[in-house]
């Protein structure tokens, strides 16, 4: 008896939509076994294998470009009053990172890495509300931001479940060890509109003071950073499983 041709179409497209679930390993890339003696040096050339792919992309991986690499929204509250919003983030360079640690211990479900930026540049709009230092703000406009030797070391917690017999890490919390922010220097247009000159002196003396400003909004900046690298590390984990990433 002949199929229908609704049921056939039917089949057929579910068909497609099994095919398009297959997930590919990219081929670039060595995969690290569990039991190497040399687990941790195997991860860090698998990563250094995968720096110059960064750039475009990873769709195995659901990484997007990261050069520039775009957020749509980035938000600090610091409390007493303070607000500052950016909106359509560009980040240069991120992608040259320098990886000195990204150590996986599956036993206890963490991923340790420590890396560095050599040099990092930031565009954005811009919204600041708030007293900072002597200034009262409450402007908008482009930002640009140059920021060098940034370096930022972390732990990363997870636990396992299973999803089709298979074993996945979901990474559900990240703890900053230590942050260096470098050597930061940021221009913000219109903090005081229709009137450049007060903009532009405001802007020399926040950047002889970023240091301290920094330190000020170290633990808003340290939380909005750890998310912001969860989430990209976590796309990885919950697209391969375990034995996918790190076979035995």
């Amino acid at each position: 008896m002949a199929m229908p041709k609704e049921l056939f179409l039917i089949s057929f497209m579910v068909l497609l939509c099994e095919s398009a679930k297959v997930k590919k390993f990219p081929t670039y890339i060595q995969k690290c076994h569990q039991n190497d003696v040399d687990f941790e040096n195997c991860l860090l050339k698998a990563i250094q294998n995968v720096k110059p792919h960064l750039i475009n992309g990873i769709p195995e991986f659901r990484l997007p470009k990261m050069n520039p690499l775009i957020l749509p929204e980035v938000g600090i509250d610091a409390g007493a009053g303070f607000i500052a919003k950016f909106e359509n983030v560009e980040i240069y360079d991120a992608d040259k990172f320098i990886i000195q640690k990204f150590n996986v211990k599956l036993n206890e479900n963490k991923i340790k890495f420590d890396l560095s930026f050599p040099h990092i540049r930031i565009k954005a709009r811009y919204f600041i509300f708030g007293k900072v230092m002597f200034f009262n703000l409450d402007g908008s406009g482009p930002a640009d931001g140059n920021i060098s030797d940034c370096r930022v070391i972390a732990t990363m917690n997870g636990q396992r479940y299973y999803q089709q017999d298979k074993q996945y890490l979901k990474l559900t919390e990240i703890v900053i060890d230590d942050i260096d922010f470098g050597k930061p220097n940021f221009k913000f247009a219109d903090l005081f509109r229709n009137n450049p000159e007060l903009t532009d002196q405001t802007n020399k003396i926040l950047n002889e003071n970023m240091p301290e400003l920094l330190e000020e909004l170290r633990p808003t900046l340290e939380q909005t950073i750890g998310n912001t690298v969860l989430e990209f590390i976590s796309r990885v984990f919950t697209r391969f499983s375990l034995e996918e990433l790190f076979p035995k």
